[in-house]
């Protein structure tokens, strides 16, 4: 295919991309390697096969940023066409090679399935004491009272950040994950961010005297390729991607798959009364809500791809969500099917970029609907005040999701941070 494809006029940027992008995805997954000529030009990848591809073949398609490289070609990163600007460089996951495979080598032991466990008390706990908080007034915001905070200090604690910041670190990157570069709520956000990095630099500065057993410590501890330490840019750039990551798509996984369940009692009767499915139902979720809906890559050679004649330099985007609603690969891609099996999704990407946190998230999915089916089943989403993110064609997630439900008693559950 030349680039003249059928995406020409393709922009996920536009005002009406969010409420029919599944519609254009299926459209565009009849051609599932095309170009557009939106925003300078790029090839939009959306074919199961295609994306999986994409992302396992690192060494032909980069996830590197860097502005200018050795030779004059810049490398986009993983951030998205255009890329945003005013936001540090995600430093595990816009670097490749041995560089790459140290760091994921530092940061596993905080995210195995053995770390995930040591910590599922905890979370257990601050789920009890945040539903406590709301459960006698039988009204609360989902996202904010309850699927906002507990991934948040879990993160704090797991990174070594002060446990009672994590509101104003939710805050912040809620609010840039959910706007629009321009407005006022992603401008206000962003003022904030010199005083974060400058806490992240001051803890870490600490963590060099006084190590702990968190990731802060590991992270200072460690020699890049050259045999010295992490600079402070470098340490910066790893730490908003963890946090950011630990923040955000948690949050929005267990937003949107709570209200899916309220507009479908039927769905949710069947969890309650089958806590078995519950491991496959996550998976489901997983799938239908791809909450990491779309990354990009750069071209580092020329080839021939799925019938595409890509160059060196040029830029592509994968759509995990188009990916995840393939027809070929999922029958009846548009329902949630909770024993769906098999279902290979690819919520958490494929290859040697593939999700980090995955077992940590699909920990806390699973703990924080239990504990919202067990407490308050009968909940109720106001959807004429909900608001979902509109203004990033990368991340789908949840602003406000006022709910109501039967006041129920609270466990007296002493808090746990």
């Amino acid at each position: 295919m030349t680039r003249e494809g059928t995406a020409q006029t393709f922009d996920h940027h536009d005002p009406s991309y969010g409420a029919h992008r599944h519609e254009i995805w299926q459209r565009l997954r009849k051609c599932p390697v095309d170009w557009s000529d939106s925003h300078g030009g790029f090839w939009v990848v959306s074919g199961y096969e295609e994306v999986a591809a994409v992302s396992r073949d690192s060494a032909t398609f980069t996830s590197r940023y860097v502005e200018e490289g050795d030779d004059g070609m810049p490398l986009l990163g993983i951030t998205g066409i255009p890329r945003l600007r005013g936001i540090p460089p995600a430093l595990i996951a816009e670097v490749e090679g041995s560089h790459h495979a140290n760091l994921r080598r530092v940061l596993n032991p905080f995210m195995l399935p053995s770390a995930v466990d040591a910590n599922r008390e905890f979370v257990r706990s601050c789920a009890h004491w945040f539903l406590d908080q709301v459960i006698e007034k039988g009204e609360m915001d989902m996202v904010k009272d309850f699927t906002g905070p507990i991934p948040a200090v879990l993160t704090m604690k797991m990174v070594g950040l002060p446990l009672e910041s994590w509101s104003w670190y939710a805050e912040m990157f809620h609010a840039v994950s959910a706007h629009r570069p321009g407005t006022p709520a992603f401008d206000d956000a962003q003022k904030y961010l010199g005083s974060m990095m400058k806490q992240l630099l001051e803890i870490a500065e600490e963590r060099r005297s006084t190590p702990q057993d968190d990731i802060i410590s590991r992270l200072v501890e460690m020699q890049g390729d050259d045999g010295q330490p992490l600079r402070d840019a470098d340490l910066i750039g790893i730490l908003w991607n963890l946090i950011g990551g630990g923040l955000d798509t948690t949050t929005s996984l267990t937003s949107l798959a709570l209200r899916h369940l309220s507009a479908h009692p039927d769905l949710r009767a069947r969890l309650i009364e089958e806590p078995s499915l519950m491991a496959s139902a996550t998976e489901e979720y997983l799938r239908f809500t791809s909450v990491n809906e779309t990354l990009t890559r750069t071209v580092t050679k020329d080839l021939e791809f799925a019938g595409a004649s890509l160059h060196r330099g040029d830029f592509l985007m994968l759509s995990w969500l188009s990916a995840n609603f393939d027809e070929t690969v999922f029958e009846n891609p548009d329902e949630v099917i909770l024993d769906r099996s098999p279902n290979p999704h690819l919520a958490f990407g494929i290859g040697p970029h593939r999700c980090i946190g995955m077992h940590v998230a699909r920990s806390l999915f699973s703990l924080m609907v239990t504990e919202i089916l067990n407490r308050i089943p009968d909940f109720s989403v106001d959807e004429a005040r909900t608001k979902l993110y509109r203004g990033n064609p990368q991340l789908a997630g949840v602003v406000t999701m006022p709910v109501t439900f039967s006041v129920g008693p609270s466990l007296g559950t002493a808090r746990p941070f």
